[in-house]
């Protein structure tokens, strides 16, 4: 009498072949359609690398909940659910977090203690002041900003304006000029501390400069800007 045998497929064997099957390319590919893609995972990674230089503070956590998930207006209904994620910050504003980012490196690099504390104290600084202005407006944004240039009380045109971050005597950073000419000339900036300045040629070729001017950008819904000419 012929006997028939049943031949059972080892447990590893039935289990590398179905990770065969999930880990195709096919099935890969797949995968990763299905998955949303992080629009924030740039902002994300900025921010704990402020973390890691800084510390945990109240500002960096007011920051990272108004950057990933925004904060509500004032007076809104308070809501049970989640709220969706925020959309990415403007690019300049994540310029500005890389340009804090490179600060702490600078710090880290540091021998003197002194000159350390002052380079990230001015990181700090400008953390404080987007985490305020994103507590406010709800995320991160850009901030108009009108300069405009007078002799007395009367506005002069055509004088040319020129920004960077106030930030400590250690660091060099690039000085920008504004596209147009007073009065007034217009830029949206990321909240933070800047110089402002202004300068002319006169009608002799020589130029007519006004001195730096240290503004805060921030916690206002535009920043108005009068650089005296003297």
């Amino acid at each position: 009498m012929a006997r028939t045998f049943i031949i059972e497929a080892p447990m590893p064997i039935l289990k590398m072949a179905v990770c065969a099957i999930v880990l195709s390319p096919a099935g890969w590919a797949k995968t990763l359609a299905d998955k949303p893609a992080d629009h924030l995972a740039p902002t994300r990674a900025k921010l704990d690398a402020l973390q890691s230089c800084l510390g945990q503070s109240t500002a960096l956590s007011t920051l990272r909940k108004g950057l990933l998930w925004g904060w509500p207006k004032p007076g809104s209904a308070p809501s049970l659910q989640a709220p969706p994620p925020a959309p990415p910050p403007p690019a300049e504003y994540l310029d500005s977090l890389d340009r804090d980012v490179q600060a702490c490196a600078v710090a880290a690099a540091l021998q003197d203690p002194e000159q350390r504390r002052q380079v990230l104290s001015a990181v700090a600084k400008d953390v404080e002041i987007k985490a305020a202005d994103c507590h406010q407006f709800g995320m991160g944004r850009r901030v108009p900003v009108t300069i405009r240039t007078l002799r007395a009380a009367t506005a002069e045109n055509g004088w040319q304006v020129f920004y960077k971050w106030s930030c400590a005597s250690l660091l060099q950073p690039e000085e920008v000029r504004v596209p147009n000419l007073t009065s007034p000339a217009n830029v949206e900036l990321p909240p933070g501390e800047y110089f402002f300045r202004a300068e002319k040629k006169n009608s002799s070729g020589q130029v007519q400069s006004i001195a730096p001017v240290k503004i805060v950008v921030g916690s206002a819904a535009a920043v108005p800007l009068e650089l005296a000419i003297e």
